[in-house]
């Protein structure tokens, strides 16, 4: 048993957003039917290809079914309809007013499904002044803040390089279907989900926005955050680290201290502003870069692995700067299985990211590969009463591939 047997999911969305929360409904054990235009999603046209498919929609699309149709057409619109009624779960990013104009709106579709759970993805949501508003990944992440983050004070701004609003929303998305789904085996309803991207970036900065309002004293790490330098880490022999001393009461200035001693600074702790402020600051917040300087020529004469041994030694925190390659091969990745493999029929061998949550009573599992477009038209059209003759003649008139 995976904990989302038999719950059935209708998927009525493209890019990433949509997508990335119906992957985790089905890695969940979801039946998850993915509708795309005659076209396919967004993303089978979009970035990197593997043997002509695109990454990004092999990334986020395992585990589903595609039935490809022409939304716009009665007859398509009746298919979707019948699947509708047959749903847990809909998942719909058509944009505000889009879905309620074909009739795959919340109010449209509770009518004959009162059990349904209705996520619906959008840039700002259904209500304020910005409700209308078409935005992408990088108008979001400006108008949230996130470009604040990584600009240096006085210079552009820069954009984080991952699809993180896109990526946030569907997990987001996930977590309040789950609520959802839950109210339902106590209340009998479903309900319907507003997911936005805006809000959902605002909920991933909790901890600053707290911090910069109305703070005691306009300082420390969590407040100078949005001014820091891009963090490039310490360059030693072989590849850039980043490191910081134990967080324990009592033991952060004596391995500091030993720290000095060993890697080559031991001179420096006679004077007291480095012996304190550099030990406080050595991994984080602006006033790092005062002491990169000071710290970064003894560490050139260690290797990483010679820095790790010292540090993790004294108890303290270290990180190595990786490539993807070095990722890939990483003993604690292939351990709790975070890099996966699996056959497409076209792709053949891909990796993709692996399942994050581990539940060990009822553990989820990727089901298959991503679909090929239109994959399961003629399976899916069978299940909701379609003959041979039907499908067929859907076909002929272009309603289906």
């Amino acid at each position: 048993m995976i904990p989302l047997k038999d719950i059935k999911v209708l998927e009525l969305a493209d890019e990433i957003a949509g997508p990335h929360c119906g992957m985790q409904l089905s890695d969940g054990g979801a039946d998850v039917i993915k509708v795309e235009p005659l076209t396919g999603d967004l993303t089978r046209h979009r970035g990197v290809k593997i043997k002509g498919e695109s990454a990004l929609f092999l990334a986020l699309n395992r585990g589903k079914n595609s039935i490809a149709l022409n939304q716009e057409d009665p007859e398509g619109r009746k298919i979707v309809l019948k699947l509708a009624g047959n749903a847990d779960v809909i998942l719909e990013n058509y944009g505000p007013g889009r879905a309620d104009e074909l009739g795959f709106g919340y109010s449209d579709i509770a009518k004959f499904n009162p059990r349904v759970v209705y996520c619906s993805i959008s840039p700002f949501g259904s209500k304020g002044p910005y409700k209308d508003f078409p935005a992408s990944e990088l108008e979001i992440q400006g108008m949230a803040g996130y470009q604040w983050f990584l600009g240096e004070m006085g210079e552009p701004p820069v954009r984080l390089g991952p699809d993180m609003a896109g990526i946030d929303t569907g997990i987001w998305s996930f977590i309040g279907i789950m609520a959802a789904l839950f109210s339902r085996i106590k209340t009998g309803v479903g309900q319907k989900i507003e997911s936005s991207m805006f809000s959902n970036m605002l909920a991933m900065i909790v901890y600053i926005i707290t911090a910069h309002y109305n703070p005691d004293t306009p300082g420390g790490f969590h407040f100078t955050g949005p001014f820091d330098h891009a963090e490039t880490g310490y360059r030693t022999k072989d590849r850039a680290i980043l490191f910081g001393m134990p967080l324990v009461p009592g033991k952060t200035e004596p391995a500091w201290e030993s720290f000095c001693k060993q890697i080559g600074l031991g001179e420096l702790l006679e004077d007291p502003y480095f012996k304190e402020k550099g030990m406080r600051m050595v991994g984080i917040g602006r006033d790092a870069q005062e002491f990169k300087p000071v710290i970064e020529p003894a560490m050139e004469n260690w290797t990483s692995e010679e820095v790790r041994k010292i540090v993790e030694g004294l108890g303290g925190y270290f990180a190595m700067f990786k490539t993807y390659e070095d990722v890939f091969n990483e003993p604690q990745v292939k351990e709790v299985k975070m890099i996966e493999e699996i056959d497409h029929p076209v792709a053949e061998k891909i990796k993709v990211v692996g399942i994050p949550w581990k539940l060990r009573g009822t553990p989820a599992q990727i089901k298959s590969a991503p679909p090929l477009l239109g994959q399961h038209t003629d399976e899916i059209l069978h299940n909701i009463g379609y003959s041979n003759e039907d499908i067929a003649a859907l076909r002929k008139s272009k309603i289906i591939n």
